[in-house]
């Protein structure tokens, strides 16, 4: 008996300690889920597929569905992120060496229900999965591009970039239960009518973890422009120290390549 209160003692002391570690560093496990009615809302009324309306984070899948969102355009695929291959010290190894791992990326543009006069509101939303266990757990980063002679604007308050968010899970085990790290409401880079970036601190992993992650951002045009414009989603993995950088093209903000940095982009299309 006195064996038996011991192990309850222990088992409870460490319940309270890993709730106490995941607070502290901003751990959540994911538990919610949508009702058969509202993945239905999100197929046949917002245009998601049913995978993409799976894939959704519950608190983003509601705000679209109370914004009465429409899907413009969507679509996942699958992309091999290339390790590289054995080297010599001091040796860097070039882009493309082997293929290690693969990746699933997606992305949506729904349009909303506008919040401002004269302005049409545009939701892009980016999202990608490790397969496999990534092999270098470092800082990767995702953005989200568009032409900036194309009217859209961010919306911004007390100096930053507003109605942002980018999240970074992990399914440690492999079994279902992903948990929630690092949800901010900032985007990591940002440039005006050019699009925004998210960083994402790829933890340790064993082979049965998977990870994922996603970026959104709200975005606005006067309703008097009509148009059509591509955003592009690229997705950046480090495979040395450091984390990679962004850069301004013509297309919009987006990872800048480099032998150290692999990317793979996804292409969307957006009709106001």
């Amino acid at each position: 008996m006195r064996l038996l209160s011991f192990v309850t003692v222990f088992l409870f002391s460490f319940s309270l300690a890993a709730t106490g570690f995941a607070k502290e560093n901003g751990t959540s496990v994911s538990k919610e889920r949508l009702t058969p009615e509202e993945l239905n809302y999100l197929v046949n009324e917002v245009g998601n597929t049913q995978e993409e309306a799976e894939d959704l984070p519950v608190e983003v899948s509601r705000r679209l569905i109370e914004e009465e969102a429409k899907v413009i355009d969507s679509g996942l695929e699958f992309m091999f992120i290339y390790d590289p291959e054995v080297t010599k010290p001091g040796q860097i190894s070039t882009f493309a060496s082997i293929a290690a791992t693969t990746l699933k990326m997606g992305g949506t543009v729904y349009k909303v229900k506008s919040d401002r006069s004269k302005e049409d509101k545009f939701y892009i939303y980016g999202n990608f999965q490790w397969l496999k266990t990534p092999s270098y757990t470092l800082i990767d980063k995702m953005t989200i591009g568009f032409p900036s002679g194309s009217g859209i604007y961010l919306p911004t308050s007390g100096g930053k970039v507003k109605q942002h968010q980018h999240r970074y899970s992990q399914d440690q085990q492999g079994n279902g239960r992903w948990i929630d790290y690092a949800i901010k409401y900032s985007p990591s880079n940002w440039e005006p009518s050019a699009g925004v970036a998210g960083s994402y601190d790829i933890r340790a992993s064993t082979s049965k973890t998977k990870h994922k992650g996603y970026i959104g951002q709200y975005v606005y045009i006067p309703t008097s422009k009509n148009g059509k414009i591509n955003i592009k989603i690229t997705y950046g993995h480090r495979r040395i120290a450091g984390t990679p950088s962004v850069s301004v093209y013509p297309a919009g903000l987006s990872i800048t390549p480099t032998t150290a940095t692999d990317t793979r982009s996804y292409a969307l299309t957006l009709s106001y």
